[in-house]
């Protein structure tokens, strides 16, 4: 989804570059009928008990006909439709980082200073405690801990349909009337989406919060292209400068937005979940390898189901 609740713009081999797809040919069949008939068969999905899909795609901006007006006897047709399920825990990546980073680095800036006042007054008691400041907040600077950070997927489903319109003289038993009927490619595109979730980030301890910004950074920068890179400061300096920004909130939003961001490009949160699943454990991609499956298993079955529907409401038979 674009970041505007519009459907981007994506064509077939876009599509076919998805983790899983399915296509279909239809004939005779009204488009706006099916495009309906779709995004009601999309919302039908179910998990736990309760509907899986939100869909995303209007017929006046998503489903373009042209040359349709009364005398134009063919046309081309566009449409897409995209359906998203809500995001859901799957487990937890890993990360290295220095618990105790911004601590050691004032410790040492304290050190140093210490040191300095006690040599200039020839205090060797203060001279002494600086140094002892300085190595114990080297030591902390560089100690390393491995912590956790939860990861969340979302399934999406993108459809597209292009095809040639016509019009039909239809007789009915009390009237004669013209409509526009469609012969349609269309082709059901699925992938499992990975994100860091945000919402817990209260729990975590402010050096990791502190530590898991950067690194998405670091994630970031290495999917887009250099104009776009963020700057990412977390040397001893920027540890140093944290003590300045410790609140949730100023670790949870830079992330959001750079998450954000992706929703614009969906080939670029394709390239983000791949980074994020690196850093999950191999039980934990071999349940996104299964419900990779899961999706492909909807896809088939939507693309039978419409099948069946153009069967029994089109003019001619599906191939």
């Amino acid at each position: 989804m674009s970041s505007k609740g519009q459907v981007p713009d994506y064509s077939r081999q876009d599509l076919r570059k998805a983790t899983r797809f399915v296509e279909g040919d239809y004939k005779g069949i009204n488009p706006r009928e099916f495009y309906r008939r779709l995004k009601r068969r999309l919302e039908e999905f179910q998990v736990a008990n309760d509907f899986k899909y939100q869909t995303f795609g209007d017929q006046r901006q998503d489903l373009n006909i042209l040359s349709e007006n009364v005398g134009e006897k063919t046309g081309r047709i566009e449409g897409r439709q995209i359906a998203e399920s809500d995001w859901e825990l799957i487990g937890n990546g890993s990360l290295e980082y220095k618990p105790y980073g911004p601590h050691g680095a004032l410790a040492i800036i304290i050190g140093l200073l210490l040191a300095v006042v006690g040599g200039l007054s020839q205090d060797m008691r203060v001279a002494a405690v600086g140094i002892v400041a300085v190595l114990a907040g080297g030591y902390m600077y560089l100690n390393t801990e491995t912590g956790s950070f939860p990861l969340v997927r979302r399934d999406v489903i993108r459809v597209l349909m292009t095809g040639e319109v016509s019009e039909r003289t239809i007789e009915d038993a009390d009237e004669t009337r013209t409509d526009i009927f469609a012969n349609m490619s269309v082709i059901y595109a699925g992938d499992t989406l990975v994100n860091v979730y945000t919402n817990d980030m209260d729990d975590m301890s402010w050096t990791l919060r502190f530590a898991l910004m950067n690194q998405v950074k670091r994630w970031y920068n290495s999917i887009v292209a250099e104009d776009y890179r963020k700057n990412v400061d977390d040397g001893f300096f920027g540890h140093l400068g944290a003590w300045t920004s410790r609140s949730v909130r100023n670790h949870r939003q830079p992330i959001e937005n750079l998450q954000a961001d992706f929703k614009n490009s969906f080939e670029l949160r394709e390239a983000y979940t791949e980074t994020l699943l690196d850093e999950l454990s191999a039980d934990m991609q071999a349940q996104i390898d299964d419900q990779h499956d899961e999706v492909r298993s909807e896809l088939e079955e939507l693309a039978d189901e419409m099948d069946v529907y153009v069967d029994r409401e089109g003019l001619e038979p599906s191939a």
